[in-house]
């Protein structure tokens, strides 16, 4: 037998013995000058483009933010006057933000719910919920009625349980249009859309005589996605009409005590575009690693 044969009788005959005798046909790029040099230079015009056209396009979003912890405090409901600089083209995104709100405490705080409940599993007790761990009865989450009116058990589980259910915002925004003669017109804000699909398909309500709050209520369902920041936006309803530049009365119901964290609450109006809101980061981001890539082009010639 001769050397060819015993190489071809060596060889594996499947890829999975391939694999398993480490034989698998490699190739390994070695990096040369000239490619260096082409490679940072796809890489740093690709990303300067990129961070130049995200930040044309930022710009060209409409986004006013307005505090309004400070001047509601100590009031269950108060008014006041904003004005739009610019006029706002539909759909026109209501955002709140938090400030000093620390929804990723991993200690506690973020794993502090019920999967199992909020997707509709029924009959849950007490001891099937220690998840929601230290919220876990009506008791605890200091309620006594249901969403349908009826009176709530002190020892049953609370639905929804845990601390994130408990902590929902719940400050609630009514916005008019001011015209020159004073007189308000409604602008109305819907709420449906906000939640990502994915959530809704999960979120599904129990017992409506033994829930505190409807699950699928999508302001919920966004509060329940934590943040990973102590400063952040939620998406709170949607206005699918245009906003003319002018004056809005703003009617808040302040249920939410951000004091108690020493944080600060706004409201936040915003448009989009092709590549979501307004985010100046993500374009600067680009031109860094843009201006980078063209350095280290450079540092080749040199």
């Amino acid at each position: 037998m001769d050397s060819q044969q015993q190489q071809d009788q060596k060889q594996p005959s499947s890829i999975g013995q391939a694999i398993k005798q480490q034989v698998l046909k490699a190739w390994q790029p070695v990096p040369t000058l000239n490619s260096t040099i082409i490679l940072f230079g796809i890489l740093s015009v690709y990303f300067l483009s990129m961070g130049i056209v995200l930040n044309v396009y930022s710009g060209k979003i409409n986004q006013q933010s307005f505090r309004y912890d400070a001047f509601c405090q100590g009031y269950p409901i108060c008014d006041f006057t904003i004005a739009l600089d610019t006029n706002y083209t539909a759909p026109v995104y209501i955002y709140y933000q938090l400030d000093n709100f620390y929804q990723n405490q991993r200690r506690q705080y973020i794993t502090s719910k019920s999967v199992e409940q909020l997707s509709g599993t029924k009959g849950l007790g007490v001891d099937d919920l220690s998840s929601c761990y230290p919220v876990i009865t009506n008791a605890q989450m200091n309620k006594t009625v249901a969403i349908d009116g009826t009176p709530l058990t002190p020892t049953a589980p609370a639905i929804p349980c845990g601390l994130i259910a408990q902590s929902l915002f719940n400050d609630t925004f009514d916005i008019s249009y001011e015209l020159n003669n004073g007189t308000l017109i409604k602008v109305p804000v819907s709420s449906q859309g906000i939640a990502w699909p994915t959530d809704l398909e999960v979120y599904q309500n129990t017992d409506a005589s033994q829930q505190w709050y409807n699950v699928t209520d999508e302001r919920f369902i966004v509060w329940m996605r934590v943040a990973a920041m102590p400063n952040f936006r939620k998406l709170w309803g949607v206005i699918n009409q245009d906003l003319p530049q002018g004056r809005y009365s703003i009617v808040i119901t302040n249920n939410y005590d951000s004091s108690q964290y020493g944080g600060k609450k706004y409201i936040v109006f915003s448009t989009t575009n092709q590549f979501g809101g307004k985010n100046e980061f993500l374009s600067v981001a680009y031109i860094c690693v843009g201006v980078a890539s063209s350095l280290v082009q450079l540092l080749d010639f040199v």
